[in-house]
């Protein structure tokens, strides 16, 4: 594959991003990186949003990859995929805070540029497909979607606020078990029928591998 001068921005940026937010990533010092005119940014992307949304596509892709090996790793059991996916996530957050934030954040939308749209599409896919295997027989698309969206938001929301110091020093626990907690709380409740997810808490329930 032959490598262009918009793929080499792209790294750039992302090299830049493990130091710094998107809203301080200078297009002129990711030129500067690669030696090229401060305008080639602009030649190959139109605009800088367009740009950061590439970024934030190619970011993402790489994620979602990451997401999707660790998942098959994880072998044939529904539930420790499940898992397997969340600490993926959790992997992204901690390693590329930054871009992860431009990513699911306001600076750049889906729409402003193809590879973003698609990465993020490829990672719905992923967590449809996970989430899903989890089901009982007899679960509508509808439901699942919504399940999808239930767990998407409550991984997105503990990640987010213990990121953000939000969650009281007083509740037991790191972030990582408050997070594979809650998502065994909405695995029970799917098991049980309960399309809140939130069923009384089953002792019986093996952990997954690694967990107690």
């Amino acid at each position: 594959m032959t490598d262009t001068l918009d793929e080499r921005l792209l790294r750039a940026a992302l090299e830049l991003l493990r130091e710094q937010p998107a809203e301080r990533l200078s297009l002129r010092r990711v030129a500067q990186q690669l030696d090229v005119s401060h305008q080639a940014p602009y030649v190959h992307f139109g605009n800088k949003r367009r740009f950061l949304a590439a970024v934030a596509g190619t970011g993402l892709q790489g994620a979602a990859a990451e997401a999707a090996a660790a998942v098959e790793a994880a072998g044939s059991d529904p539930r420790c995929r499940l898992h397997a996916l969340t600490d993926a996530y959790l992997r992204f957050v901690r390693e590329r805070p930054h871009v992860h934030d431009l990513a699911y954040g306001p600076t750049v939308d889906k729409a402003d540029h193809p590879r973003l749209q698609q990465a993020a599409a490829d990672y719905w896919r992923l967590l449809r497909g996970t989430v899903a295997a989890c089901q009982p027989e007899g679960v509508e698309e509808a439901e699942v979607l919504r399940r999808c969206a239930a767990t998407w938001g409550t991984v997105y929301g503990i990640a987010r606020l213990t990121t953000l110091h939000q969650i009281p020093a007083s509740v037991p626990g790191d972030r990582d078990g408050l997070l594979h907690e809650a998502v065994d709380v909405l695995h029970r409740g799917w098991q049980a029928g309960d399309s809140a997810g939130i069923p009384g808490q089953d002792p019986s329930s093996p952990s997954p591998p690694g967990r107690r």
